[in-house]
Order: C-alpha cells, then structure tokens, then sequence
C-alpha cells in the first residue's frame, strides 16, 4: 500500500520543497521534511493538509533508538510503552488518541505490517539502520488505508542511496546488559539504478525478577534483519523497484513455579519468529506530476513457542502461520489546484496457529496436535477516491471516501472531510473529520486460547461485527519567523462496536470458565495537546510539548485503562565547546486507571546523550536511557512503568563515502 510513500517518486519534490523551503523561510529541519501519509501526495510536514508528525533518522539517532519502538518512546502525542503489554511479552506497541493494539494502522513502506503478537505490533521488532523517517498521521485515516485506521497510521519510511557510486553507513553500539547493536547499510547508484543491501543485530541479556529465583522479569533477546532492495528506471517515464526482507526475532524467557511434593520446576520460555516481505512496485509517470502506481505485496510470518519444562516432557510448543497477499493500483492526476487521488486494493489475508502438548495419561505419555486457532482466511477489495482542492491560495480542501467489502463481514464505506487554512506565511488553521474501522483479526474469530491449567479458556467468535467510530480534529500552527513554533491541538472520537473478551459472562464447566471476543463496548476518547519549540541560537535549541488525554468505557461507565491523563515532554539540544553536542529529553507521564482497585504509578524518565564528530560523515557517542532508573516492581499488579531501568550506551557511527561538506 501507498508506493507513493516508498521509494522516491517524490525525491526530486523532496528535494525542491526542501530547498525552497530553507532558501525562501529558513526553515528548521522537521518543516522542511517533506510526508506523503496524510495525503499520499508530497507536502511539506509544517504546513501539509492534514496533521503529520516526523520523527528523522537523525532525531532517532539523537534519542538513542536503535529501534521504532524507541524512537517513538519519548514522542509527544503518543505513548510506546512495553510495560503496558506485559503478558504479551513487553511489546512495545504504540498508543495514539487513546487507541492501540489493532486500532492504530502499522505500515512499512507503506504496506500494512502483520505478525502482530496478541494485536500489538511490536515496533521494537523493526530497527532503524535503513529508515529515512517515521510519519505519524493522526485520527482516523480509514478513507484511505482501510481496517485499523481508528486512532491513526505510523509509516516508516526506508531511505534510497544519496550519492552516485557506492555509499553506505555503519554503526556499532555497547549497551548495558551486554547489549550489542550492529547496523550496516551499502548501496551502489549509477544512471537511475541502484541495489541496496541492509544489515542489523541486536541481542540483549534478560533481567531477573528477585536474586533468588531463575525467573526473567524481562526475557533475554536477539533480533536480526537481511534486506534487499534495488530499483531501475526502464525509461523517462517507468520506474521499477523492488525490496525483499527476513527478519527475526529470538526471545528467551524463564520462569518458575513449585509443585506440591515434587519441589520447584523451571521452565524455558523460548519464542522466535521470523518474518519475510516481498514488494514490487512500478511507477509510471503521466506528465504534469500525475502518475500510476502499481504495487503487488507478500508477507509470511512463522512463529514457534514453547513451554519446555526441564527434566520433564510434559511440553506445549505452539505454532502459527500468517500470510497475507495484496495488489494495489493508485492513480493521482494533478489539474492545477486539484489533484485527485484514485486507488483500488485487493488483500487475501491467512492465519492459524496449532498447538501441540505432552500430556501424562495412565497409558504414558500422549503428544497430541491440534489447531488453536481454526485457519482462517480473509479477503477484501477496496476502492477509494480524494480530492485535494486549493479553492484559493490561503484555503486547501480535502474529501475523500473509501469502500470496502470484506468476505466475512460484508461492507464498510468511510468518508473523510479536511480543511487548512493559511491566512498569511505565519498562521495555519486544520480540521477534518472521518469515519473509522477495524475489522475482526483471524485470531479474534477463531482464536481458542487453552489455558485450563489455571483455570480459563478464550474461544474466538465468528459472527463479530466490525468496530466503527467517528472522529474530528483540529489544530492551529504559529511560526513568526524560524526560531519560534507554537502549536494547540484537539480531538475526539466516538467508538462503536468494540470488541474485547467478554468477562462478564464466561460459562464454566468442570472448573473451567470459558471466555469468548464479543461486541459489546462503546468508548470515547478526547484530548489535547500544546507543542512548542524555539531555536534560542545556532547552537541551543528547545522544545516541549504537554497532551492531556479522557478516555470513557460507557458500557462500565470508567476510564479505558492504561492511558495516562497526563504526558509532558521536553527536549534540550545543545552544541558545546569541541564540537560537542548534548541531547537531554524529559518525559513526564500521571498514574493511569487500570481497574477499580488499582492504579498505575506515573513516572518520570530522563534520556541524555553527548556525541562529537570524530571524522568526516562519523559520530562518536555516549547516552543513557531512563536515567532515573525507573521500572515496574516485579510482582506489582497493573504497574505499567517501563520494563527496563537505566541503560548506558557508547558507539560509533558513519557513513561513506568520506567526504567534507
């Protein structure tokens, strides 16, 4: 989905805007910063039509990320917060206007991101070696990418070669807890070809919960990645890429527990799962900045875990398979003030997962296979239109609707309304308004969750209805000259139909409750948000940003829980003697709700890092992330503060060739 966001049809706007941007306004780096997932046509990330964040490869690099998770961690507007999703294994899953798991819309490349764990992609899965730029659309964006838009789409962009010839960047990273990072990128242009060749590894030790058990509160982690990516211009007009990728990921988690009779057993939690993403997209240019996109897509997932208890044979080793196939043709005709977008999209998504056990019977022992989640197959086809309408030089309109049928749940039709308004170089005024959708996952349909040892059981649920919402947001923008940016925003939603595991009215049999995914919940959520960020001098530069979040269950009548009401951000970047830089961001977030009786605790994290260039095109550095050495109490119900305390690093990174600027 969306080659428009991938591979640089928009390179030469890119460069123009930016250029233009900087000679004409002076502007600073993020305004110059040129997206395309708000709108899917390139406009500058200051003034675009409708509300899109940037976080750079550079400013990633400043927070210390090695990884999206991390570099969205301290993000203003959003939460990333792995200890919210503990049971899922710590994902680091992102929360945006209230919403997350499958509510906010992943993509890479512009292509919808699956292997999901639980419905929270894991963004510490994808590294940031290879990316150009993170682009955060907020509020539902379903009128053009479809199911999971509710809250919002992250797109994370990859970078094309920027030099003829060969090229290429390194860094080598040590961290705390015997952290290794390794991230390699080379590349060779010549004439409008080029073929790219992406490296990264990173491996962590696990945390213990107490000194005097073997139990990992955090497990022990590696994560690798091998990507290609090449692309040729056939003519004038046609231009050809493609990009393949295996990623996986190792987690090695312990822990223990103590049989009556039989003393204390412990057991190995191994999971990995490895993830291939095959894209080809063609490009043909129709003169006049209009253009026709074909993109066709493939995504296979394979995931294993186990519960190997040691000394015994008494094993579950779960299985599950994801694929998903698309193809997508986007046209964008541009006739002076209009550009229209058209698209259609077609997906054929698979999933089942099998469990396999080692059971002790009066026979021996029994290994039996059986499907956990029933295979599911998912189709859809989809199309979509907007116009983008410059109705004068100082007001911008945009509608735009999507219609989509679903083969299990029938169709789907979201509207979307924008409008900016830009009465002189210095103010700019936003609103839109649209329509949401998440549809059922295959796990929710026919998910069978057997945990009958402790007691319960999770059946999924074939006659789900999609969950649907409205949404409006606004915002305005004040930028006097290029030292000083001022922003206030706003939103709201209205949720129907969610769709969560139906406490209140398990069944039980034999001592065994069951559970099953129901529609039964409706939710709001509202906020706001004031940005400011002011340049002092060349050499200081500040920024901050305060979000309030109201989030309401209206079917319990309570908050939605784990969103923090409270979140401040701010930032201080400074150029020291030497040529030295210090980077220090601050992150302050309120206890959340999490039940009637429970509460989590709000926190405070400090991330500092100092980094010099050594020479041309390399940086030395050294950080530490949460220098405050916040982190959850193992054991403590509902607390949410991140996993991992305080974390030092110190590497080198650098790019090739060579050369003086």
């Amino acid at each position: 989905m969306l080659a428009i966001a991938c591979f640089g049809p928009f390179l030469p706007a890119r460069r123009a805007l930016a250029q233009a941007a900087s000679s004409e306004h002076g502007r600073t780096e993020a305004t110059d910063t040129v997206v395309v997932t708000g709108t899917r046509t390139a406009e500058r990330s200051q003034w675009a039509t409708v509300k899109t964040d940037v976080v750079t490869h550079e400013e990633a690099d400043r927070r210390g990320a090695t990884n999206v998770g991390e570099a969205l961690s301290s993000q203003p507007g959003v939460q990333v917060n792995p200890g919210a999703y503990g049971t899922l294994g710590n994902v680091s899953a992102i929360q945006i206007q209230g919403f997350d798991r499958d509510r906010v819309l992943v993509l890479e490349d512009g292509e919808r991101v699956v292997g999901d764990v639980g419905g929270a992609i894991d963004l510490a899965n994808i590294p940031t070696g290879d990316i150009d730029r993170i682009e955060i659309v907020t509020g539902p964006t379903s009128s053009l990418y479809g199911s999971s838009a509710i809250g919002g789409v992250v797109n994370i962009v990859t970078a094309l070669p920027r030099l003829e010839g060969p090229s290429g960047r390194v860094r080598l990273e040590g961290r705390s807890y015997r952290g290794l990072v390794l991230q390699g990128n080379g590349a060779y242009r010549r004439d409008g070809t080029w073929v790219a060749l992406d490296l990264n590894y990173t491996r962590q030790d696990g945390i213990r919960r107490s000194e005097d058990l073997p139990d990992l509160r955090i497990p022990e982690s590696a994560r690798s990645m091998v990507g290609v990516r090449a692309g040729t211009r056939l003519s004038d007009r046609i231009d050809v890429r493609i990009r393949g990728r295996w990623l996986r990921d190792q987690v090695d988690g312990i822990e223990s527990s103590v049989t009556p009779g039989l003393g204390r057993f412990i057991t190995d939690l191994p999971e990995q799962t490895n993830r291939y993403t095959l894209h080809l997209i063609e490009t043909v240019k129709l003169g006049r900045a209009s253009s026709l996109r074909l993109t066709l897509g493939r995504q296979w997932v394979e995931g294993r875990t186990a519960n190997d208890r040691r000394d015994s044979p008494l094993d579950e080793v779960r299985e599950r398979h994801h694929r998903m196939q698309s193809a997508e043709g986007v046209l964008t005709l541009a006739d002076g003030p209009r550009t229209w977008v058209l698209g259609t999209r077609f997906e054929a998504e698979h999933f089942s997962q099998e469990l396999t056990k080692t059971e002790s019977s009066s026979g021996g022992l029994v290994t039996s296979t059986a499907p956990e989640v029933a295979p599911q197959t998912l189709g859809s086809g989809a199309a979509y239109g907007q116009l983008q309408w410059k109705l004068v030089d100082t007001v911008t309109l945009l509608a735009g609707a999507r219609g989509e049928l679903h083969t299990r749940y029938g169709t789907a039709v979201t509207p979307r309304l924008s409008m900016a308004y830009r009465p002189t170089s210095a103010w700019q005024f936003r609103a839109s308004a649209g329509r949401g959708f998440r549809a059922p996952s295959a796990k929710e349909l026919g998910f069978v969750f057997d945990h009958s040892i402790y007691g319960y059981r999770v059946d999924g649920n074939p006659e789900l209805k999609p969950e649907t919402s409205w949404g409006v947001n606004g915002d305005v923008t004040w930028q006097a000259d290029e030292r000083v940016t001022l922003r206030a925003s706003g939103f709201a939603n209205w949720v129907e139909d969610l769709i969560d595991v139906d406490l209140a009215n398990g069944t039980s049999s034999g001592g065994i409750a069951s559970y099953t995914y129901t529609n039964f919940g409706t939710a709001r959520t509202m906020g706001a948000e004031v940005d400011a960020a002011y340049r002092i001098s060349d050499r200081l530069r500040a920024e901050a940003s305060y979000a309030y979040l109201y989030t309401r269950d209206d079917v319990n009548d309570r908050p939605l829980g784990g969103r923090p009401p409270h979140t401040l951000t701010a930032s201080l970047r400074t150029k020291l003697f030497w040529e030295l830089e210090s980077y220090g961001r601050v992150r302050v977030a309120s206890d959340a709700f999490v039940d009637e009786t429970t509460r989590s605790p709000g926190y405070t994290t400090l991330d500092v890092r100092l980094s010099r260039p050594m020479w041309p095109e390399s940086e030395a550095f050294v950080g530490v992330l949460n220098l405050l050495d916040v982190h959850q109490e193992p054991g403590r119900v509902g607390d949410q503060r991140p996993p991992f305390g305080r974390v030092f690093y110190v590497g080198l990174r650098a790019s090739f060739p060579w050369e003086d600027k």
